[in-house]
């Protein structure tokens, strides 16, 4: 387990998913006496040969959605709402927000959609769009929050609810309220790493600063996190300074 992924695991009780390894029984064989192509060596051909038509039917849609094509818009949809819908889902933590979002996050693509250059990684471009999208509800869930406290005289750091059945949700919804109180780069960068389950190269290039600036900032997320739930630091992690 990387280590940002402590207090997503202390707090939720959810751990990073590690993808195996997978093994492919791929011993030599021959016929007639000659030796052939090993079951592993045909199998990554076909994979190769797959992947080529698969990106280029996605470019092919791609294209054809840049150029306004109902059909291909359909289709670019139909193909990336689910992963965007995990990924605001896991930002956010607000199913009932989920819908709205997704909508706010496929408009936006469609209309930015002529002026995306095809040189760039579609998947990285929806992504930052999402990021965006996130970012703005936090800011503007932190504004109603701050006027509906200002009303009601309600406390900031309200208590929690004792009862046993309702724990694990306070503890989830108490790690959410806190992410949206981190300032957007850092909880950008956490939400990439420890929720998302990112490499640090592919964190780096989706949020466009290098990598040890997303190692750190995932870093100081943590820890700030940490601060405001009340939990330890994880073992052999020191204080640091802010940047």
């Amino acid at each position: 387990m990387y280590a940002c992924s402590w207090v997503w695991s202390s707090v939720c009780g959810f751990r990073p998913c590690e993808a195996g390894r997978s093994r492919v029984w791929a011993p030599a064989w021959s016929e007639g006496g000659r030796r052939g192509p090993t079951p592993k060596a045909v199998s990554v051909t076909l994979s190769i040969a797959v992947n080529s038509a698969r990106q280029a039917d996605a470019g092919s849609v791609l294209a054809a959605a840049q150029r306004g094509d109902a059909v291909a818009q359909a289709e670019l949809f139909d193909r990336h709402r689910q992963r965007v819908a995990r990924q605001i889902l896991r930002m956010t933590g607000d199913a009932a927000s989920l819908d709205d979002l997704v909508q706010e996050v496929f408009i936006a693509v469609f209309t930015a959609l002529p002026g995306f250059r095809r040189d760039a990684q579609f998947e990285t471009w929806l992504y930052t769009i999402a990021a965006n999208k996130v970012r703005n509800w936090w800011d503007a869930r932190r504004r109603r929050t701050a006027r509906e406290q200002q009303v009601a005289h309600v406390p900031v750091d309200a208590p929690t609810t004792p009862e046993e059945g309702l724990e694990s949700q306070e503890r989830l919804a108490r790690f959410y309220e806190a992410l949206g109180r981190l300032p957007d780069k850092f909880r950008e960068a956490f939400a990439a790493r420890a929720i998302e389950h990112m490499s640090l190269q592919d964190a780096s290039a989706t949020l466009g600063v290098p990598v040890s600036t997303v190692s750190y900032r995932t870093r100081r997320a943590e820890e700030m996190l940490c601060e405001m739930l009340g939990l330890p630091l994880p073992p052999g992690r020191g204080a640091e300074v802010a940047e």
